[in-house]
């Protein structure tokens, strides 16, 4: 479910009358008997009859009795019936061998359509919009040489993979529910996961004035990359317990090995390295086509002595401000450089910040730039190759 039930468009009274009554009508009918003996709303004899007024008061005040298929199909509906994700839906229903003829849709007939045809779609083209949220990904390599290039999963192994998931989320309070999005891409495979997290209980003020309460249960979406050509599996979840879950799952279901990831001792991929053996040179960026510029503007600099003392440096160019100090990376002695951000400047001036905490931790704040970012961090050294160049293709 949503993290919070609050409808944009099916509250608002303009919205339902200019939809059309039959297809609300049907997209209605499995919840007749709940909407009538306990909303008291009238079910019209006559499309044209429906009163927008007492449905609107139903669709807004969801209460402990409400169907959880009517709050999702409202949730999922009320949220895709957008003209932003209109041309995306119909590339998902044409994929989907699901078509709705020559007839003229507005935005919100066609969600509803979608949804009464396969709500898988509509799900679908809700989870993809996850995939430019800000993440940190930590990565686990292939324990072995053969690393399979997944195929996308039939429905069988995709219920296999979601039914042990359920009993994870399950036994840790989280509910069931998880839902499994595939999503191929030329250089990797996305696997975006939707489960629920623990109850949260909110005060709320009722209709009459009373206090009362609600009770829902948010939704949280997790991030899995497979990269063939590295043997990679890269994790965007919120803790270890669940990276190590995702591992070990996914390794079953799509290679046949719990062990097919390593995560008990994970291989390095990141180093700072370059910005003490090359200084500013490492940011340069002329040779990767979409970057403009790139500044170091954070960096966590360990001083290896006894205090393990740590000091953060941040500024609009970290290089500018140790010149200024007249301090050279390269001249000083124990040294470890533990994490660094970096401000990338994109082609049209679109600037976004890149995170590197080694050995396996990087943040982006659109994992849709990720591609041209790993180019730039394997170019400029930031990526150790070696943990992972005896790996072949099976």
């Amino acid at each position: 479910m949503a993290e919070s039930f609050k409808l944009k468009r099916f509250t608002n009274v303009a919205v339902l009358k200019r939809l059309d009554q039959k297809l609300l009508l049907k997209f209605l009918k499995p919840f007749r008997k709940f909407l009538v003996a306990q909303r008291g709303m009238v079910w019209p004899k006559r499309p044209e009859d429906l009163d927008h007024e007492v449905l609107r008061e139903v669709l807004m005040s969801p209460d402990s009795n409400t169907p959880d298929a009517l709050l999702d199909a409202l949730y999922f509906v009320d949220s895709m019936a957008d003209e932003n994700f209109h041309d995306r839906i119909l590339e998902e229903c044409q994929e989907a061998g699901v078509d709705f003829g020559p007839a003229l849709m507005s935005p919100e007939d066609l969600a509803l359509r979608v949804w009464l045809k396969d709500p898988n779609i509509l799900e679908r083209v809700h989870a993809e919009q996850y995939r430019s949220q800000p993440k940190k990904f930590e990565s686990f390599f292939a324990t072995g040489s053969k690393r399979p290039d997944p195929k996308f999963p039939p429905s069988a192994v995709r219920l296999a993979l979601e039914a042990d998931l359920n009993a994870w989320f399950e036994f840790r309070n989280r509910g069931r529910g998880a839902r499994i999005f595939p999503f191929p891409k030329n250089d990797a495979f996305w696997f975006l996961v939707r489960h629920g997290q623990r109850i949260k209980r909110e005060g709320t003020v009722e209709a009459d004035g009373e206090a009362g309460r609600v009770f829902y249960r948010p939704e949280k979406f997790d991030v899995l990359i497979y990269y063939a050509d590295t043997g990679e599996l890269a994790v965007c979840a919120e803790t270890v317990g669940d990276q190590k879950a995702y591992c070990k799952l996914l390794g079953k279901h799509l290679f046949g090995s719990e062990r097919f990831f390593e995560f008990e001792a994970p291989v390095a991929k990141y180093t700072l390295q370059p910005l003490i053996d090359a200084g500013r040179d490492a940011l340069a960026c002329g040779d990767v086509e979409g970057i403009e510029r790139i500044r170091l503007v954070e960096l966590h600099i360990e001083h290896c002595g006894p205090q393990k003392d740590v000091e953060v440096r941040r500024a609009d160019e970290v290089f500018g401000a140790l010149d200024a100090q007249h301090r050279d990376l390269a001249s000083e002695a124990d040294i470890r450089l533990i994490k660094a951000k970096f401000n990338v400047t994109f082609s049209g001036k679109r600037e976004r910040t890149v995170s590197i905490d080694p050995p396996t931790t990087a943040s982006f704040d659109r994992e849709a730039d990720n591609e041209v970012i790993h180019e730039w961090l394997t170019k400029r050294g930031f990526i150790v190759r070696a943990a992972h160049a005896n790996l072949e293709v099976a």
